[in-house]
């Protein structure tokens, strides 16, 4: 028997809540993604400054290359600049 216009707007708005919470639900999984992503240059980048590991010694640590480390840190500390020139509301 076929659905009804009501059963079959209702279905609809289901979906469309569903895609909205899964929409959501991505959002703040990548957002997750790029806090810790963060915090781990940021981590890397104290310890190197800190002069606690040459940059050679975190690469070993962490298992990357110096060049890949090197170009992560300028953009780690891209970003850093850019989060302290913005006002974050959830702090």
């Amino acid at each position: 028997m076929p659905k009804s216009d009501a059963e079959k707007a209702a279905e609809a708005q289901r979906v469309q809540q569903v895609q909205q919470r899964l929409a959501a639900a991505k959002a703040t999984r990548d957002q997750r993604k790029a806090d810790a992503e963060f915090d781990f240059w940021a981590a890397v980048a104290a310890a190197i400054d800190s002069g606690e590991v040459k940059q050679a010694e975190a690469c070993e640590a962490i298992g990357y290359k110096r060049e890949y480390v090197r170009r992560q840190l300028i953009e780690h500390r891209a970003q850093a600049a850019a989060r302290a020139a913005t006002p974050d509301s959830t702090d």
